[in-house]
């Protein structure tokens, strides 16, 4: 049966690239692994793959696919053979589409979120200097900066249709539904879905319009203080908090919301984890009016704003 590892990376696009490294190699302190012509490729100081985020340069800040790793190469032409059996619009791209990853698939789902299967993924080649000598870990303490990004942690997607999103998901990719929000009438407003032990790996929010959005990626930090940090380090340079620092009910994690300046990106800095889920028979908590609206569920804090980035047209 064909299986996914993990979320692995999301691709996007930006109106000034250089900005938005300011924004997130020298603000945020993610690692630039590989600079190709107008493209930049990123990721946290211990992300194992060769990028977790890639920035191109573009007309507008945008989203082109969020990539899934498959737990082995045979479930990547499983994948493509189930959702070409469904009639979905899947097709493969070669080795070397993309800086670090091998053969993957490439398809949308009904609401038009495009999305990438891969298995075959290249390691971060890291300068001596800044390799950390812990052999699990892949950047030294030394060249961090105060917010300390650890890892890619999970995303969030929006959309007119999100019970179609949610049912590909949990039916075509196995994931767990951990939680979910319903609004006082019954009607699901949120869906949060796991392949690892994580809380969620990917999220989904209904909107009320007809409409297909990108909403945020996250890194994960290993303690609040970081998020505090960060949080000086955005006002000392004028960059507006989009939320937070915070506590979610759902997911019971410690966060902080940020656009980058340039693109509109959405980042988030997950610190917690919250809780993490080795259990067989979960039963999906569902969360109501207890935690707030639709639009605002949290333990404490300043609640992000709802509005995402569009996708890029092919």
């Amino acid at each position: 049966m064909a299986e996914l590892a993990k979320l692995g990376h999301i691709a996007f696009e930006t109106p000034d690239l250089e900005e938005s490294l300011w924004f997130f190699r020298d603000l945020m302190g993610m690692k630039v692994v590989e600079r190709d012509d107008d493209t930049a490729y990123l990721c946290a100081l211990r992300d194992y793959e060769h990028h977790t985020m890639s920035l191109t340069e573009g007309e507008r800040g945008a989203v082109d696919h969020i990539g899934f790793r498959a737990k082995n190469p045979e479930s990547v032409e499983e994948y493509y053979d189930r959702f070409e059996e469904l009639g979905r619009d899947v097709w493969w791209t070669e080795d070397g589409h993309e800086a670090g990853i091998g053969d993957s698939i490439m398809f949308e789902s009904e609401s038009g979120h495009r999305f990438e299967i891969y298995y075959e993924m290249e390691k971060p080649d890291i300068d001596g200097e800044q390799r950390s000598n812990i052999p699990m870990r892949r950047y030294s303490p030394e060249y961090a900066n105060r917010v300390y990004p650890q890892r890619i942690d999970h995303t969030h997607v929006q959309d007119g249709n999100p019970e179609a999103t949610s049912r590909l998901f949990e039916e075509e990719f196995g994931m767990g539904l951990n939680e979910v929000f319903k609004s006082e009438d019954g009607t699901t407003w949120g869906w949060w879905h796991a392949t690892t032990p994580l809380p969620h790996d990917i999220a989904v929010h209904r909107l009320e319009e007809d409409a297909t959005e990108f909403h945020h990626i996250a890194y994960h930090l290993d303690h609040l203080q970081d998020l505090w940090d960060a949080a000086d380090i955005l006002s000392e340079n004028n960059v507006e908090i989009d939320g937070g620092p915070g506590k979610h009910a759902i997911t019971n994690a410690n966060y902080l919301y940020v656009n980058d300046p340039a693109s509109g990106i959405r980042l988030e800095l997950f610190a917690g984890p919250g809780y993490l889920n080795f259990e067989p028979d979960w039963e999906t908590v569902v969360w109501q009016e207890d935690i707030g609206s639709e639009s605002d569920h949290q333990w404490f804090g300043t609640q992000y704003s709802l509005g995402g980035i569009p996708y890029t047209d092919r």
